[in-house]
């Protein structure tokens, strides 16, 4: 999806607008909250360029128009509309839908605080508020980037890969970036013995199901074959998924890294080079998860390469 000459519009893209990033690193605590306020905090114009650098063949065009930045996306306009990513249609409707998940995201592993006071209560209660309200985000925009309107229709764009030695469904489109990560992570495991531990520790890998993000109104990435869930054989008592861990801890927010099952950070780098977000990075934490999300890393200051 993303042609050689993607470094050249991220140098561009970053000289234009470097601000978010940079102001964002003084958060207090890095990883994502999947806070519903973080598409307001990215200016819409920032969104919508990161979405066309990180889908040139796809986004032809980002104009400021009737009010709002939009961008062409196989020739249907999508607005801003605060975060919502909208079609035209669905404006006058902007208000029944959540802002899209547009988190935070940091090249490194940002140092581990405890969660405590405000931000800490709304952690705690998170999950409980989700269940009984769950967030319901338009899925348009993804339906038509990754051409899924449908479970048939996504079906249709699958394709099977050996990956770590599993097989399974994933976007075409993606088929050649993963089979390049999976080549680097085998060439790094002959010479780190802890990434061949992991790789031979590895029970399961998921990626096309269609369905919704758990606790949510609102569809997967993996309904479109776009992202990863990579679980071992044994997580030896550590946590991998926010709401399984608070299912059975309501202070699940206080699971420091090292209670974590966590890939290798080597790996982890492998898959963002490649477009790949890791939900470690996050607060509602989901440690065998990637998702590709190549605007995200753009935007934060990240390269994206071609296989």
């Amino acid at each position: 999806m993303i042609p050689r000459s993607i470094l050249c519009l991220v140098f561009a893209f970053l000289c234009i607008f470097p601000a978010f990033p940079q102001n964002q690193k003084n958060r207090r605590n890095g990883p994502n909250e999947e806070d519903d306020d973080i598409p307001q905090r990215i200016g819409a114009e920032q969104m919508m360029r990161a979405h066309a650098a990180a889908y040139p063949g796809i986004i032809s065009r980002v104009e400021y128009r009737n009010g709002d930045w939009a961008v062409l996306l196989r020739e249907k306009w999508f607005y801003h509309a605060d975060g919502r990513l909208l079609p035209e249609e669905r404006l006058p409707e902007a208000e029944s839908y959540a802002r899209q998940s547009f988190y935070s995201y940091f090249p490194g592993l940002p140092p581990w605080r405890e969660p405590r006071g405000e931000q800490a209560e709304r952690l705690k209660n998170i999950l409980t508020e989700r269940r009984t309200n769950p967030p319901k985000r338009d899925p348009s925009f993804y339906d038509t980037l990754w051409q899924a309107r449908s479970k048939d229709e996504a079906a249709a764009n699958l394709v099977h890969i050996k990956f770590l030695g599993k097989i399974f469904a994933v976007h075409r489109d993606l088929a050649a970036r993963l089979q390049k990560i999976d080549s680097l992570i085998e060439e790094a495991a002959k010479a780190d013995s802890g990434i061949r531990r992991w790789i031979d520790g590895i029970g399961s890998i998921g990626a096309w199901n269609w369905r919704n993000v758990a606790a949510t109104a609102s569809r997967s990435y993996h309904s479109y074959g776009a992202a990863l869930d990579i679980l071992p054989k044994d997580l030896q008592g550590k946590a991998t998924y926010w709401q399984w861990t608070a299912d059975k801890d309501p202070e699940w927010y206080k699971v420091p890294y090292s209670g974590r099952w966590n890939p290798p950070l080597s790996v982890v780098k492998i898959f963002e080079r490649y477009g790949f977000c890791w939900g470690g990075k996050w607060a509602l934490f989901d440690t065998m998860h990637f998702e590709y999300r190549p605007e995200i890393l753009l935007l934060y200051g990240m390269e994206v390469e071609n296989p």
